[in-house]
């Protein structure tokens, strides 16, 4: 099924673009833990760009070694922020390493730090990983002019 195809099945379910934007980026968020890393950046820039068009600021979780790949500075820290994206009466949390434009005071509350989950708690979700990449990708490319490799 094509990216388009199942954007109008999903979106179908919901009241608004929006909502259903936002519940596809939360649920592929939850099953790309377990993707190998050039497939979890792929996915973390459409996520990102989904931060900057909804979310307006974000709280600091923590601050990170760099990963043992890293080859920047030595003794860098990346910083983990929350970020909360009201839609409708839901609240998203995202996580992400973009620096908000206005990073709220404090650390982010009790329940807004948990990390990833294994799939398995997942297999709920109507979609796959690779079919919810799939409609985002093109979601992205379509709306947002969105730069990025063409779904297969």
């Amino acid at each position: 099924m094509s990216g388009q195809d199942l954007w109008r099945l999903w979106r179908h379910q919901f009241d608004g673009d929006l909502s259903a934007l936002a519940e596809a980026v939360w649920a592929a968020n939850k099953l790309v833990k377990t993707e190998p890393p050039e497939i979890r950046d792929r996915f973390y820039a459409i996520k990102d760009e989904f931060i900057l068009r909804y979310a307006t600021s974000g709280r600091r979780v923590r601050d990170e070694p760099p990963p043992p790949w890293y080859r920047g500075v030595d003794g860098s820290t990346r910083t983990l922020y929350c970020y909360r994206v009201p839609v409708g009466d839901r609240v998203y949390r995202l996580h992400s390493r973009l620096r908000p434009l206005e990073v709220e005071e404090g650390l982010a509350e009790e329940g807004e730090e948990g990390g990833g989950s294994a799939v398995d708690e997942w297999s709920w979700l109507p979609l796959s990983y690779a079919e919810f990449y799939k409609m985002l990708s093109i979601y992205a490319r379509d709306r947002w002019s969105f730069p990025g490799e063409r779904p297969r």
